[in-house]
């Protein structure tokens, strides 16, 4: 069964235009190593510099800690780190879950 794992990025100002395009052709190896550690689906959002990530799939833990094992997935969050806030713990910037308030399905 599939979990859903929402998250929250902040941009750094000015960065909003420069990250879309990065996102507009993510590298297929990276997108081949999300799948490859169970990620189904990975959606972002933006209103303003605030990103939301919506993540589908078996085990998010589980996912995270796998990919930051695999070299294309250290590539691509050094790339990603001139984008976004990184939090004071030096973690990155999307690595706290927002709580869930209200599932209808």
């Amino acid at each position: 069964m599939s979990e859903y794992v929402t998250l929250r990025t902040r941009l750094r100002a000015g960065m909003a235009e420069a990250y879309d395009k990065a996102h507009a052709t993510i590298w297929p190896e990276m997108r081949a190593a999300q799948q490859e550690v169970g990620i189904k689906r990975w959606m972002i959002f933006r209103d303003g510099l605030d990103l939301f990530h919506v993540v589908e799939c078996d085990d998010f833990d589980g996912a995270m800690a796998a990919l930051e094992s695999m070299p294309v997935d250290q590539r691509w969050q050094a790339e990603m780190a001139k984008f976004v806030v990184q939090r004071d713990d030096g973690r990155g910037g999307a690595t706290v879950r927002l709580k869930l308030v209200y599932d209808g399905g």
